[in-house]
Protein backbone atom coordinates (compact mmCIF):
# COMPACT_ATOMS: atom_id res chain seq x y z
CA UNK A 1 0.00 0.00 0.00
CA UNK A 2 1.28 3.45 -0.91
CA UNK A 3 2.18 5.49 2.16
CA UNK A 4 0.05 8.51 1.19
CA UNK A 5 -2.99 6.33 0.50
CA UNK A 6 -2.50 4.55 3.81
CA UNK A 7 -2.35 7.86 5.66
CA UNK A 8 -5.49 9.17 3.95
CA UNK A 9 -7.42 6.00 4.78
CA UNK A 10 -6.20 6.12 8.38
CA UNK A 11 -7.24 9.76 8.79
CA UNK A 12 -10.71 8.95 7.42
CA UNK A 13 -11.02 5.89 9.64
CA UNK A 14 -10.07 7.85 12.77
CA UNK A 15 -11.93 11.03 11.83
CA UNK A 16 -8.84 13.23 12.23
CA UNK A 17 -8.79 16.81 10.98
CA UNK A 18 -5.71 18.12 9.16
CA UNK A 19 -4.07 19.46 12.33
CA UNK A 20 -4.39 16.22 14.27
CA UNK A 21 -3.45 14.12 11.25
CA UNK A 22 -0.24 16.11 10.81
CA UNK A 23 0.78 15.48 14.43
CA UNK A 24 -0.12 11.78 14.39
CA UNK A 25 1.52 11.03 11.05
CA UNK A 26 4.79 12.65 12.15
CA UNK A 27 4.90 10.37 15.20
CA UNK A 28 3.75 7.28 13.28
CA UNK A 29 6.27 7.77 10.49
CA UNK A 30 9.13 7.89 12.98
CA UNK A 31 7.98 4.80 14.87
CA UNK A 32 7.18 2.86 11.69
CA UNK A 33 10.58 3.49 10.14
CA UNK A 34 12.56 2.94 13.32
CA UNK A 35 10.61 0.04 14.83
CA UNK A 36 7.22 -1.19 13.71
CA UNK A 37 7.97 -2.08 10.09
CA UNK A 38 10.84 -4.27 11.29
CA UNK A 39 8.61 -6.62 13.26
CA UNK A 40 9.65 -10.12 12.19
CA UNK A 41 6.20 -11.59 12.68
CA UNK A 42 4.86 -9.91 9.54
CA UNK A 43 4.61 -12.01 6.41
CA UNK A 44 6.76 -11.04 3.40
CA UNK A 45 5.55 -7.78 1.89
CA UNK A 46 3.37 -6.92 4.88
CA UNK A 47 3.86 -3.60 6.66
CA UNK A 48 2.64 -1.96 9.83
CA UNK A 49 0.26 0.55 8.19
CA UNK A 50 -1.74 -2.24 6.51
CA UNK A 51 -2.06 -4.12 9.80
CA UNK A 52 -2.92 -0.94 11.68
CA UNK A 53 -5.79 -0.15 9.28
CA UNK A 54 -7.17 -3.69 9.52
CA UNK A 55 -6.76 -3.72 13.29
CA UNK A 56 -8.47 -0.36 13.86
CA UNK A 57 -11.28 -1.20 11.43
CA UNK A 58 -12.42 -4.09 13.66
CA UNK A 59 -13.53 -1.62 16.34
CA UNK A 60 -16.71 0.41 16.40
CA UNK A 61 -16.06 4.10 15.54
CA UNK A 62 -16.59 5.09 19.18
CA UNK A 63 -13.88 2.64 20.32
CA UNK A 64 -11.16 3.49 17.81
CA UNK A 65 -9.72 6.42 19.75
CA UNK A 66 -9.24 4.18 22.82
CA UNK A 67 -7.60 1.49 20.69
CA UNK A 68 -5.27 3.97 19.01
CA UNK A 69 -4.38 5.54 22.37
CA UNK A 70 -3.18 2.10 23.48
CA UNK A 71 -0.61 2.17 20.68
CA UNK A 72 0.17 5.86 21.06
CA UNK A 73 0.75 6.02 24.81
CA UNK A 74 1.24 2.51 26.24
CA UNK A 75 2.90 0.25 23.67
CA UNK A 76 6.47 -0.83 24.47
CA UNK A 77 8.30 -2.10 21.37
CA UNK A 78 11.80 -3.51 21.87
CA UNK A 79 13.66 -3.26 18.56
CA UNK A 80 16.49 -5.54 17.50
CA UNK A 81 19.03 -2.80 18.12
CA UNK A 82 17.67 -2.24 21.63
CA UNK A 83 17.69 -5.97 22.35
CA UNK A 84 21.31 -6.22 21.23
CA UNK A 85 22.10 -3.33 23.57
CA UNK A 86 20.57 -5.32 26.44
CA UNK A 87 22.66 -8.32 25.40
CA UNK A 88 25.70 -6.04 25.53
CA UNK A 89 24.88 -5.06 29.12
CA UNK A 90 25.03 -8.70 30.24
CA UNK A 91 28.76 -9.22 30.68
CA UNK A 92 29.40 -5.95 32.56
CA UNK A 93 26.57 -6.89 34.93
CA UNK A 94 27.79 -10.45 35.45
CA UNK A 95 31.42 -9.43 35.86
CA UNK A 96 30.39 -6.85 38.45
CA UNK A 97 28.59 -9.59 40.37
CA UNK A 98 31.74 -11.71 40.15
CA UNK A 99 33.82 -8.83 41.49
CA UNK A 100 31.42 -8.36 44.38
CA UNK A 101 31.62 -12.09 45.16
CA UNK A 102 35.43 -11.96 45.13
CA UNK A 103 35.38 -8.97 47.48
CA UNK A 104 33.14 -10.91 49.87
CA UNK A 105 35.44 -13.93 49.72
CA UNK A 106 38.47 -11.81 50.55
CA UNK A 107 36.63 -9.77 53.16
CA UNK A 108 37.46 -6.42 51.55
CA UNK A 109 35.30 -3.58 50.21
CA UNK A 110 34.47 -4.02 46.55
CA UNK A 111 36.01 -0.65 45.66
CA UNK A 112 39.42 -1.88 46.81
CA UNK A 113 39.52 -4.87 44.46
CA UNK A 114 40.70 -2.73 41.53
CA UNK A 115 44.50 -2.79 41.60
CA UNK A 116 44.52 -5.51 44.26
CA UNK A 117 46.70 -8.26 42.77
CA UNK A 118 45.10 -11.06 44.79
CA UNK A 119 41.58 -9.90 43.96
CA UNK A 120 42.34 -9.39 40.27
CA UNK A 121 43.87 -12.86 39.99
CA UNK A 122 40.86 -14.42 41.69
CA UNK A 123 38.49 -12.43 39.48
CA UNK A 124 40.28 -13.67 36.36
CA UNK A 125 39.89 -17.20 37.66
CA UNK A 126 36.15 -16.77 38.27
CA UNK A 127 35.55 -15.21 34.86
CA UNK A 128 37.44 -17.99 33.07
CA UNK A 129 35.61 -20.67 35.06
CA UNK A 130 32.18 -19.46 33.93
CA UNK A 131 30.16 -21.18 31.20
CA UNK A 132 27.30 -19.39 29.42
CA UNK A 133 24.36 -21.52 28.28
CA UNK A 134 21.34 -20.38 26.27
CA UNK A 135 17.92 -21.38 27.58
CA UNK A 136 16.19 -20.80 24.22
CA UNK A 137 16.88 -19.49 20.74
CA UNK A 138 15.98 -16.04 22.11
CA UNK A 139 19.16 -16.12 24.23
CA UNK A 140 21.12 -14.78 21.23
CA UNK A 141 24.30 -16.52 22.30
CA UNK A 142 25.83 -15.63 18.91
CA UNK A 143 25.35 -11.93 19.64
CA UNK A 144 26.63 -12.38 23.18
CA UNK A 145 29.80 -13.98 21.83
CA UNK A 146 30.41 -11.36 19.14
CA UNK A 147 29.86 -8.43 21.49
CA UNK A 148 32.39 -9.89 23.93
CA UNK A 149 35.12 -11.10 21.61
CA UNK A 150 38.36 -11.37 23.56
CA UNK A 151 36.50 -11.28 26.88
CA UNK A 152 34.90 -14.72 26.70
CA UNK A 153 35.96 -17.53 24.42
CA UNK A 154 33.92 -19.71 22.08
CA UNK A 155 34.49 -22.62 24.46
CA UNK A 156 32.60 -20.76 27.20
CA UNK A 157 29.31 -20.43 25.28
CA UNK A 158 26.79 -23.17 24.56
CA UNK A 159 23.61 -22.50 22.57
CA UNK A 160 21.33 -25.02 24.34
CA UNK A 161 20.99 -26.75 27.71
CA UNK A 162 21.06 -30.33 26.38
CA UNK A 163 24.81 -30.85 26.43
CA UNK A 164 26.38 -34.19 25.54
CA UNK A 165 29.19 -35.87 27.45
CA UNK A 166 31.53 -35.20 24.55
CA UNK A 167 30.65 -31.51 24.58
CA UNK A 168 31.18 -31.25 28.35
CA UNK A 169 34.60 -32.85 27.93
CA UNK A 170 35.42 -30.31 25.23
CA UNK A 171 34.30 -27.45 27.47
CA UNK A 172 36.48 -28.73 30.31
CA UNK A 173 39.49 -29.11 28.01
CA UNK A 174 39.02 -25.55 26.79
CA UNK A 175 38.83 -24.35 30.38
CA UNK A 176 42.06 -26.14 31.29
CA UNK A 177 43.77 -24.49 28.31
CA UNK A 178 42.55 -21.03 29.34
CA UNK A 179 43.73 -21.50 32.89
CA UNK A 180 47.20 -22.51 31.67
CA UNK A 181 47.42 -19.41 29.47
CA UNK A 182 46.48 -17.23 32.46
CA UNK A 183 49.19 -18.97 34.55
CA UNK A 184 46.48 -20.55 36.70
CA UNK A 185 47.50 -24.14 36.04
CA UNK A 186 47.07 -25.12 39.69
CA UNK A 187 43.38 -24.23 39.62
CA UNK A 188 41.02 -27.21 39.01
CA UNK A 189 39.57 -27.26 35.50
CA UNK A 190 36.01 -27.22 36.80
CA UNK A 191 33.40 -24.55 36.12
CA UNK A 192 32.38 -22.74 39.27
CA UNK A 193 29.69 -20.54 37.69
CA UNK A 194 26.98 -21.49 35.21
CA UNK A 195 25.19 -18.58 33.60
CA UNK A 196 21.87 -19.51 31.99
CA UNK A 197 20.82 -16.72 29.62
CA UNK A 198 17.48 -15.97 27.98
CA UNK A 199 15.76 -13.01 26.40
CA UNK A 200 12.55 -12.47 28.35
CA UNK A 201 10.48 -13.60 31.31
CA UNK A 202 7.15 -12.14 32.40
CA UNK A 203 5.61 -14.63 34.82
CA UNK A 204 8.63 -16.81 35.62
CA UNK A 205 6.59 -19.99 35.10
CA UNK A 206 8.56 -21.27 32.12
CA UNK A 207 11.76 -20.93 34.14
CA UNK A 208 10.62 -22.61 37.35
CA UNK A 209 7.27 -23.66 38.82
CA UNK A 210 5.81 -26.30 41.09
CA UNK A 211 3.03 -28.38 39.56
CA UNK A 212 1.24 -30.95 41.75
CA UNK A 213 4.27 -31.19 44.00
CA UNK A 214 6.72 -31.62 41.11
CA UNK A 215 9.32 -29.07 40.07
CA UNK A 216 9.10 -28.11 36.41
CA UNK A 217 10.59 -25.49 34.12
CA UNK A 218 13.91 -24.81 32.47
CA UNK A 219 16.00 -24.64 35.65
CA UNK A 220 14.80 -27.90 37.29
CA UNK A 221 15.07 -29.65 33.92
CA UNK A 222 18.66 -28.45 33.48
CA UNK A 223 19.70 -29.46 37.00
CA UNK A 224 18.11 -32.91 36.50
CA UNK A 225 19.97 -33.39 33.22
CA UNK A 226 23.19 -32.50 35.04
CA UNK A 227 22.77 -34.84 37.97
CA UNK A 228 20.03 -37.47 37.64
CA UNK A 229 22.25 -40.29 36.26
CA UNK A 230 25.19 -41.38 38.47
CA UNK A 231 27.30 -42.20 35.41
CA UNK A 232 26.68 -38.75 33.92
CA UNK A 233 26.72 -36.49 36.97
CA UNK A 234 28.50 -33.29 35.92
CA UNK A 235 28.84 -31.98 39.45
CA UNK A 236 32.34 -32.80 40.64
CA UNK A 237 33.57 -33.90 37.21
CA UNK A 238 32.94 -30.82 35.07
CA UNK A 239 31.32 -28.35 37.47
CA UNK A 240 32.14 -27.72 41.13
CA UNK A 241 29.67 -29.21 43.60
CA UNK A 242 29.09 -25.79 45.17
CA UNK A 243 28.76 -23.88 41.90
CA UNK A 244 26.69 -20.75 41.38
CA UNK A 245 23.89 -21.00 38.82
CA UNK A 246 23.09 -17.50 37.65
CA UNK A 247 19.99 -17.02 35.50
CA UNK A 248 20.22 -13.84 33.47
CA UNK A 249 17.37 -12.45 31.38
CA UNK A 250 17.80 -9.48 29.09
CA UNK A 251 14.27 -8.35 30.01
CA UNK A 252 12.18 -9.21 33.05
CA UNK A 253 9.22 -7.87 34.97
CA UNK A 254 8.74 -6.98 38.61
CA UNK A 255 6.32 -9.91 38.87
CA UNK A 256 8.78 -12.43 37.42
CA UNK A 257 11.58 -11.15 39.63
CA UNK A 258 9.54 -11.78 42.79
CA UNK A 259 8.27 -15.17 41.64
CA UNK A 260 11.66 -16.44 40.46
CA UNK A 261 13.49 -15.36 43.62
CA UNK A 262 10.91 -17.06 45.86
CA UNK A 263 10.79 -20.30 43.87
CA UNK A 264 14.57 -20.59 43.46
CA UNK A 265 14.95 -20.24 47.22
CA UNK A 266 12.38 -22.99 47.80
CA UNK A 267 13.86 -25.23 45.11
CA UNK A 268 17.37 -24.94 46.56
CA UNK A 269 16.17 -26.31 49.90
CA UNK A 270 14.96 -29.49 48.18
CA UNK A 271 18.19 -30.31 46.34
CA UNK A 272 19.58 -32.41 49.16
CA UNK A 273 23.34 -32.95 48.84
CA UNK A 274 23.75 -30.51 45.96
CA UNK A 275 25.14 -27.26 47.37
CA UNK A 276 24.20 -25.08 44.43
CA UNK A 277 23.57 -21.35 44.86
CA UNK A 278 21.08 -19.60 42.59
CA UNK A 279 21.03 -15.98 41.50
CA UNK A 280 18.64 -14.25 39.10
CA UNK A 281 19.68 -11.05 37.31
CA UNK A 282 18.40 -8.87 34.47
CA UNK A 283 19.68 -6.34 31.97
CA UNK A 284 16.37 -4.47 32.31
CA UNK A 285 13.29 -4.86 34.51
CA UNK A 286 10.03 -3.40 33.21
CA UNK A 287 8.29 -1.10 35.66
CA UNK A 288 5.06 -2.30 37.27
CA UNK A 289 3.44 0.95 36.09
CA UNK A 290 3.25 -0.26 32.47
CA UNK A 291 1.08 -3.27 33.41
CA UNK A 292 -2.56 -3.12 32.30
CA UNK A 293 -5.05 -4.70 34.70
CA UNK A 294 -8.51 -4.35 36.18
CA UNK A 295 -7.56 -1.09 37.90
CA UNK A 296 -6.31 0.53 34.66
CA UNK A 297 -8.31 2.98 32.55
CA UNK A 298 -11.89 1.70 32.53
CA UNK A 299 -12.42 2.39 28.82
CA UNK A 300 -9.34 0.40 27.87
CA UNK A 301 -10.19 -2.53 30.15
CA UNK A 302 -13.71 -2.60 28.71
CA UNK A 303 -12.25 -2.59 25.18
CA UNK A 304 -9.94 -5.51 25.94
CA UNK A 305 -12.81 -7.57 27.31
CA UNK A 306 -15.48 -6.75 24.72
CA UNK A 307 -13.25 -7.43 21.73
CA UNK A 308 -11.77 -10.60 23.16
CA UNK A 309 -12.58 -13.94 21.55
CA UNK A 310 -12.22 -17.03 23.71
CA UNK A 311 -11.23 -18.99 20.59
CA UNK A 312 -7.69 -17.58 20.77
CA UNK A 313 -7.03 -19.44 24.05
CA UNK A 314 -5.72 -22.99 24.21
CA UNK A 315 -4.69 -25.60 26.76
CA UNK A 316 -1.33 -23.94 27.22
CA UNK A 317 -2.53 -20.38 27.81
CA UNK A 318 -5.67 -21.22 29.75
CA UNK A 319 -8.94 -19.31 29.57
CA UNK A 320 -9.79 -15.60 29.80
CA UNK A 321 -6.43 -14.25 28.64
CA UNK A 322 -7.51 -10.76 27.56
CA UNK A 323 -4.67 -9.52 29.81
CA UNK A 324 -2.36 -12.18 28.38
CA UNK A 325 -0.98 -15.44 29.71
CA UNK A 326 -0.91 -15.50 33.52
CA UNK A 327 -2.74 -12.14 33.40
CA UNK A 328 0.59 -10.32 33.05
CA UNK A 329 -1.07 -7.41 31.24
CA UNK A 330 1.96 -6.27 29.26
CA UNK A 331 1.65 -3.87 26.29
CA UNK A 332 4.95 -5.33 25.05
CA UNK A 333 6.21 -6.28 21.60
CA UNK A 334 9.61 -7.87 20.97
CA UNK A 335 11.09 -7.39 17.50
CA UNK A 336 11.10 -11.14 16.68
CA UNK A 337 7.73 -12.06 18.23
CA UNK A 338 5.05 -10.93 20.66
CA UNK A 339 5.01 -12.66 24.07
CA UNK A 340 1.70 -14.30 24.94
CA UNK A 341 2.01 -12.46 28.28
CA UNK A 342 1.11 -9.31 26.37
CA UNK A 343 -2.52 -8.23 26.19
CA UNK A 344 -4.32 -10.45 23.70
CA UNK A 345 -5.73 -7.64 21.58
CA UNK A 346 -2.22 -6.92 20.27
CA UNK A 347 -1.31 -10.42 19.08
CA UNK A 348 -4.25 -12.85 19.15
CA UNK A 349 -6.35 -13.97 16.18
CA UNK A 350 -9.61 -15.87 16.37
CA UNK A 351 -9.28 -19.56 15.58
CA UNK A 352 -10.15 -20.22 11.94
CA UNK A 353 -12.47 -23.08 12.82
CA UNK A 354 -14.41 -21.13 15.43
CA UNK A 355 -18.07 -20.48 14.66
CA UNK A 356 -20.61 -18.05 16.03
CA UNK A 357 -17.98 -15.65 17.35
CA UNK A 358 -19.19 -12.48 19.03
CA UNK A 359 -16.06 -10.86 17.61
CA UNK A 360 -13.34 -11.95 15.24
CA UNK A 361 -10.00 -10.79 16.65
CA UNK A 362 -7.46 -9.34 14.22
CA UNK A 363 -3.88 -8.94 15.48
CA UNK A 364 -1.77 -5.83 15.07
CA UNK A 365 1.43 -7.81 15.67
CA UNK A 366 0.75 -11.47 14.71
CA UNK A 367 2.33 -13.93 17.09
CA UNK A 368 4.18 -17.11 16.08
CA UNK A 369 3.13 -19.86 18.47
CA UNK A 370 5.59 -22.22 20.09
CA UNK A 371 2.89 -24.50 21.47
CA UNK A 372 0.38 -25.68 18.85
CA UNK A 373 -2.66 -27.80 19.71
CA UNK A 374 -3.04 -31.13 17.91
CA UNK A 375 -4.74 -30.63 14.58
CA UNK A 376 -4.57 -26.84 14.81
CA UNK A 377 -3.39 -24.93 11.76
CA UNK A 378 -0.78 -22.21 12.16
Amino acid sequence: MKTQLGKRLLAELMGWDDAQATVEFAWLQTMVEYKYDHYQGYSPGSRFFVNLLSWLAQFAPADRATAYDLIRTKLVFISQREMHHLVGLTLPRLHRDNRRAVADQLGVPMCTTWGNAVAEKRLTEVNRRTVYIGLSDGARTDVLRRLNEGVISNEQIVAATEISEKKWDKLRAGLADRLRKEHLGGVPALFERICLVDDFTASGSSLIRKDKGQWKGKVPTFISQMSERPDQNRFGTHVTKDCVVQIHHYIGTEKSRRVIDDLLGEYKLELGELKISFKATYSMVLYESIVIGDSSDARLVDLLRRYYSASCADDHTGKDIWFGYKQCGLPLILDHNTPNNSIALLWAASARSAEGLAHEMKPLFPRKKRHVEHGQSI
